[in-house]
């Protein structure tokens, strides 16, 4: 939800929430998100938006070029998917059995196909992407449990689900979201935004006091961070 305001050379979408601060995020369809304070005049957000013109244009300039390179993938044997930060060719099989599973082996991909999957008409795709899904809970669960003592935080509840503008949050309840994509990322991507969230669990903000507790944990967090940001449109399938 929100409303959509015309700022040229752009259009953008105006969410307000109850926080302190304007953020602007690019969605991966190249839409313009701007999460206001509820009671911020719609001129200062028009200030905050100018200011980022550059930012902005630069984002959608690596959206629209990750567009015209990136691959659509069909599923199909012989395929490469991103898993840990490496590529793994896909392998189908028609399997003598009930239901469907997933192997990874030696950067393979195995799915062999059961006789469930093939009466009722489930594609590939939602069969690996389901299982991106139980595997980034798995991996960022055991990662949590990692860090979370480290930090010296507890938090409530792990999901996992499709996020499209952000890689994690973490609730002022201390539930903390992952987005399942990330697990084409490398372990130390996934690391970087396990950390970013469980800090939040500390400080519910950015300021310079949560940034030092990030860097004490990852002294090279923001090499980690920049990744992310460089290779974020990657991260799909």
């Amino acid at each position: 939800m929100g409303t959509v305001y015309n700022y040229s050379p752009f259009n953008y979408k105006i969410i307000r929430r109850k926080r302190k601060t304007i953020g602007i995020k690019i969605t991966e369809e190249g839409e313009i998100v701007v999460i206001s304070p509820l009671n911020i005049d719609k001129k200062v957000i028009d200030a905050v938006v100018k200011s980022k013109e550059k930012w902005i244009k630069g984002k959608l300039t690596e959206i629209n070029e990750a567009r015209l390179t990136h691959k659509s993938i069909e599923f199909k044997s012989g395929e490469e998917l991103l898993y840990l930060g490496e590529n793994i060719a896909l392998e189908i099989f028609q399997a003598n059995i009930m239901d469907s599973s997933i192997l990874i082996s030696d950067k393979l991909m195995k799915v062999f196909i059961g006789s469930n999957q093939r009466s009722k008409g489930e594609n590939i795709r939602d069969l690996v992407i389901n299982f991106y899904k139980k595997e980034a809970r798995r991996i960022f669960l055991e990662r949590t449990i990692a860090y979370k003592d480290i930090i010296g935080v507890y938090p409530k509840r792990i999901t996992v689900k499709d996020q499209k503008t952000v890689w994690g949050s973490c609730s002022s309840k201390g539930n903390l979201n992952y987005n399942y994509r990330l697990l084409m990322a490398p372990i130390e991507i996934i690391d970087y935004v396990v950390v970013h969230e469980l800090c939040h669990l500390r400080h519910m903000n950015h300021s310079k006091q949560y940034w030092g507790v990030v860097q004490s944990v990852l002294p090279d967090y923001e090499e980690r961070r920049q990744w992310l940001k460089v290779n974020g449109n990657k991260l799909r399938i």
